[in-house]
């Protein structure tokens, strides 16, 4: 009876350290999860701004065509970039990532120059009227 006695207290106190690492499994992932429950708090905060932007006119605020679509694509940039930095892991990346998305990115830029330059000069004969 003696030896049933004796590792009673070693089998509680392995119950605890059993307890204490789950705690510290817990409070780790806890830490883990926090940055994504900020980002997606910060998503949808924003996610709300842009539909409260979409009832200001700011082609009438600022006398220029095109503002809402400019701060409208600014915001979800900003948005992008959070998911792509966060929940695609893209801040942990090496240049190896960085590079084809540069390049990406470049060619974008490109084609939206491309797209403005045309918007602005049209050819007189392609151009198509609003009924």
């Amino acid at each position: 009876m003696s030896d049933h006695t004796a590792n009673k207290p070693a089998e509680t106190h392995g119950h605890a350290h059993d307890e204490h690492s789950h705690d510290e499994h817990h409070g780790s992932m806890l830490s883990h999860v926090k940055p994504y429950l900020v980002i997606g708090a910060a998503l949808f905060v924003f996610t709300v701004i842009t539909v409260a932007l979409s009832y200001v006119d700011f082609d009438k605020m600022f006398n220029r065509h095109g503002m809402n679509i400019i701060i409208g694509l600014a915001v979800a940039t900003f948005k992008v970039c959070l998911v792509g930095a966060w929940f695609m892991h893209l801040k942990q990346e090496s240049g190896t990532i960085w590079r084809p998305l540069g390049l990406t990115l470049f060619f974008c830029l490109c084609l939206f120059l491309l797209f403005i330059l045309a918007h602005s000069d049209p050819i007189p004969s392609t151009s198509f009227t609003h009924h």
